[in-house]
């Protein structure tokens, strides 16, 4: 990585993120692009864990959640190896166990559970936040995980962090592979939501690697309306604090017109490097 200044890399090529590749029974590999900080973009290995996961679902199953436990730092020099176990197939649920393994070991565990379409009630109580600009009023950039991007600007001291963003590579109209994008996207700004919760306040991007070292531990979302991931989608995180060095965030996921898509959690490790 030639530059730690993230306003100053170079987005990464998502066209081939779910070209996924299978290797036997239940066995996909993946290869990623090459992101500009040196190491996998963690919603790559969960974006890809689904994927590999719903080859094995019936289409008429679609993923309702999913829980990841990040294990080690993922090799951009080496492709992932998606091993799937069908742990359980139903008529209403079908579930489904990832591990997703490199050279050194496994690199992420995942289990996921996939729901037949019922017919039934429909209520939303998650809000549109209210100080939300709208994204055709602002500049966006793509940023170096390979989406469109746009952070509004919060109050100081804020535990928050809240996004504009939208997959750039093309998914067709394939409905489970826009549930895959948005689990891309889910690993943008959770931890941001944490580091916003931290007493010494977050440093200037460039400056990041020089004040903490941070990791993100697990990962769950919950999957409830279908979106387009190529459509502009809200992510609005809430820090929830840091004991000693681990930090929770928690959030919304609205499609533009206010539409509750998903709900994201992750912990994250967060350390004050010593000087």
């Amino acid at each position: 990585m030639s530059d730690n200044d993230p306003n100053n890399w170079t987005p990464a090529d998502v066209s081939k993120v779910f070209d996924l590749e299978p290797h036997g029974s239940d066995v996909w590999v993946g290869e990623s692009p090459a992101y500009p900080w040196g190491r996998i973009y963690g919603g790559l290995v969960i974006a890809q864990s689904l994927w590999a996961a719903t080859q094995t679902v019936v289409p008429e199953h679609t993923v309702n959640s999913l829980h990841g436990y990040f294990i080690l730092g993922g090799n951009l020099d080496e492709p992932v190896r998606y091993e799937v176990d069908r742990i359980r197939n139903g008529r209403s649920f079908t579930t489904r166990r990832v591990v997703a393994r490199q050279s050194g070991g496994a690199i992420f565990t995942m289990s996921c559970s996939f729901q037949r379409h019922e017919d039934g009630i429909e209520t939303q109580t998650a809000v549109f936040p209210g100080d939300a600009v709208s994204p055709d009023t602002v500049e966006t950039r793509a940023d170096g995980s390979g989406s469109d991007w746009f952070e509004h600007e919060l109050p100081a001291g804020s535990p928050r962090s809240m996004i504009w963003t939208r997959f750039l590579g093309e998914l067709g109209d394939d409905p489970r592979l826009h549930a895959c994008a948005i689990a891309y996207l889910s690993d943008s700004n959770p931890m941001d939501a944490v580091a916003h919760t931290h007493p010494h306040k977050v440093p200037d991007g460039s400056q990041w690697d020089d004040v903490f070292m941070s990791a993100s531990l697990d990962h769950a979302m919950w999957f409830h309306r279908p979106t387009n991931a190529n459509d502009w989608l809200l992510i609005d995180m809430n820090g929830q604090g840091i004991l000693r060095t681990r930090g929770l965030s928690t959030g919304h996921m609205f499609s533009a017109d206010g539409t509750h898509i998903a709900t994201i959690a992750q912990e994250g490790l967060i350390r004050e490097l010593r000087r």
